[in-house]
């Protein structure tokens, strides 16, 4: 009886076991690593019935562990039929890190857009089979048969080399500091370069073809200067260029026209930029911060490095978490700055002396009739007067502030005097 309900019990647990379902095995990543690069189509936009050649390289990379045969390529519709352009067979084996550049060539009857993929299929030492794929788009009787719009614009605009981006680069000589506000306080005058007008001229794709082979003409009422070239531009994207004004001494209309290639056609673009190069630029040097009383002054000058005078100029503190600009100075009118020149200022601001890292000075100004704000974010090194201070370096809206507080006071005490004769 005991031996029955063993018996029953066994039968019974393998029946749990059989129910109990099993994880499926997760698909092992293959050993072979393969890639496939620099594709090219000759022609990049083919008329119809011409022949079109799709060049391409197959890559067995260093990440593989393991050797392929290369048993079909193939150029083929990119939808769910995967009808076959052309294709070849057996091309050969690839060790780990060898690659080979292959072509296929084909032929399409008719205008349009056709989106094409690359099939590689291999097969690995273990038998396994391993395919890759890359994507192709060739426009067949150039973008108007095909139907792509054609959407390019040019923009251009004058910048001074303080003003350039991080990533763009001048052929002309900026000097060491012309990649930002905070100068160093030498002498601009032996260094023009630092002031050399410069014109950016942007070329921008609303379009959904890639714009290849752009090139920009700048050309005034005395002729065509030398080409800028620009690269390819992709759909959504856009390319800048540099150009050196630095010669042209009056005011001038420049012309830029970006010429360009979309399949087959090739267009232009064009813009106008009504140049005026004597524009002023103000930068902040020799700066100093000392600390009395709980109040920073901050101490430096806007000096001009531009080419025109500027007008309206004004110094000021940002605020911030740990900076609050304070009474005697929150803000100082610096006014008129000829070129070539600077005018000393102080600002003065409550700041935390535990926690506050940078402090915001911004300058606004007038140049050539039109507004300019600039923010630089200074270092907080607040140090005390009576550090090494013999105290003559007053902030200059202080001694103002005492100069006209003491005549204030002057002209009181001779008003009570006349008061108390009267008496």
């Amino acid at each position: 009886m005991k031996r029955r309900h063993l018996l029953a019990a066994c039968v019974l647990l393998a029946g749990i076991g059989l129910a109990v379902p099993v994880a499926p095995a997760l698909a092992d990543v293959p050993d072979a690593r393969l890639v496939v690069s620099d594709v090219t189509v000759t022609p990049e936009a083919p008329e119809p019935g011409n022949t079109t050649t799709v060049e391409f390289t197959v890559e067995n990379s260093g990440g593989s562990a393991t050797a392929v045969a290369v048993e079909r390529v193939a150029l083929q519709d990119r939808d769910r039929y995967g009808a076959v352009h052309a294709e070849a067979d057996d091309i050969g084996s690839l060790s780990v890190g060898d690659s080979v550049t292959l072509e296929l060539a084909t032929a399409f009857s008719e205008p349009g857009v056709e989106e094409l993929e690359l099939v590689v299929e291999t097969e690995t030492e273990a038998d396994e089979d391993v395919t890759v794929t890359r994507p192709v788009t060739v426009v067949v009787g150039g973008v108007d048969a095909a139907g792509v719009e054609d959407d390019v614009q040019i923009d251009a605009r004058t910048v001074l080399p303080s003003e350039l981006e991080e990533d763009e680069q001048v052929d002309v000589g900026l000097g060491a500091d012309a990649g930002g506000l905070l100068g160093d306080g030498g002498d601009d005058e032996d260094d023009p370069e630092l002031r050399t007008p410069l014109v950016r001229v942007e070329v921008t794709n609303f379009g959904e073809g890639t714009a290849r082979r752009v090139a920009v003409t700048p050309s005034t009422g005395e002729g065509t200067r030398a080409r800028l070239a620009v690269p390819d531009v992709e759909p959504g994207e856009s390319e800048t260029v540099l150009f050196d004004a630095g010669d042209i001494a009056e005011p001038t209309a420049i012309e830029f026209e970006a010429a360009y290639e979309i399949g087959s056609r090739r267009n232009t673009s064009a813009t106008t930029l009504e140049y005026r190069p004597n524009r002023g630029d103000i930068t902040v040097t020799d700066v100093d911060m000392t600390l009395d009383n709980g109040t920073v002054t901050v101490t430096g000058h806007a000096a001009n490095v531009g080419l025109g005078e500027v007008n309206s100029a004004v110094v000021s503190l940002g605020e911030t978490e740990h900076v609050e600009p304070a009474y005697p100075a929150r803000e100082y009118f610096v006014g008129t700055i000829p070129e070539s020149q600077f005018v000393r200022f102080d600002v003065t601001a409550d700041v935390d002396h535990t926690n506050a890292t940078t402090v915001p000075v911004t300058v606004s100004y007038l140049a050539d009739g039109d507004p300019y704000e600039r923010t630089v974010e200074l270092e907080y090194d607040a140090h005390s007067d009576s550090d090494g201070d013999d105290g003559s370096d007053v902030p200059l809206s202080l001694v103002g502030a005492l100069v006209g507080s003491a005549t204030l006071g002057f002209g009181a005490a001779l008003g009570w005097r006349r008061l108390r004769a009267r008496d």
